[in-house]
């Protein structure tokens, strides 16, 4: 199996404002996602995934977390570079199996032009 290229994260507060602001949103049950043309990094890609405090403990956060990051590792080889993206849980994505926001995900990724 081929190894893929490793995913770069937001890791900076202007970045996620930046992308909340000025991005496109496209919103599912489980998740939000928020696209923004990168102009200074044409050749990257990146991922940020927040969950709110307001979706449970710092457990159930991570696990979200995890089921996100999983989710969005299919798509990662396939979707283009040069934006930043960033993905909201919902409250149903705190309970919700791998397989589901996986699916959703791709529609969103898919109605994103991102494919």
């Amino acid at each position: 199996m081929e190894k893929t290229k490793r995913i770069m994260t937001l890791k900076e507060n202007h970045l996620f404002s930046r992308a909340y602001r000025k991005g496109r949103c496209f919103s599912g049950k489980y998740v939000a996602l928020y696209v923004l043309k990168n102009m200074r990094e044409r050749d990257t890609k990146k991922l940020g995934i927040t969950v709110s405090k307001s979706r449970g403990n710092a457990v159930k956060r991570n696990r979200t977390k995890r089921i996100i990051r999983e989710a969005y590792r299919v798509f990662h080889p396939f979707v283009k570079e040069g934006h930043i993206i960033v993905i909201v849980a919902r409250q149903p994505c705190v309970d919700a199996h791998v397989s589901v926001v996986t699916s959703e995900l791709e529609a969103l990724l898919s109605k994103a032009a991102l494919l």
